[in-house]
């Protein structure tokens, strides 16, 4: 009866110590996400910075008076002289930004940085372009 209950005890602390090893193995776990998630963001900002995207950029293949036309800067994403967001990503092959309720995602087309292409909209994926006379001024 004596040996039972010592191996009852043994057992009980054999759990404990095996529930405070697994707790302990998903903190650090956890930690170690949350730190390798703002350190991606921090090399993707020195890998691709944001400055190589500033810039107007104008819709290619319609007639001008309809081209839509965006500003990418340091303050964010204007549309028509208002900003639309004040924060944007840019990963060296995609960016994004939201404008109200929508998200609109844009794929780099080139090395250079100076084609994308819409593609968060299914029907209709136009090219923009990094608008040369604007380019300048900015960079």
């Amino acid at each position: 009866m004596v040996k039972n209950k010592v191996d009852k005890t043994s057992s009980n602390k054999k759990r404990v110590i095996e529930r405070t090893l697994q707790l302990l193995f998903l903190a650090a776990l956890a930690a170690v996400i949350a730190l390798t998630i703002p350190l991606y963001n921090y090399y993707l900002s020195v890998t691709f910075p944001k400055s190589n995207v500033y810039g107007t950029w104008v819709e290619q293949n319609v007639a001008s008076y309809s081209a839509e036309e965006f500003v990418l800067g340091p303050s964010g994403v204007s549309i028509n002289g208002g900003i639309v967001d004040t924060e944007y990503s840019f990963d060296g092959a995609f960016v994004e930004y939201r404008v109200g309720e929508s998200v609109r995602r844009f794929q780099v087309l080139n090395e250079n940085f100076t084609e994308m292409k819409l593609i968060s909209q299914p029907h209709y994926q136009p090219v923009y372009r990094l608008s040369e006379k604007f380019k300048n001024n900015i960079r």
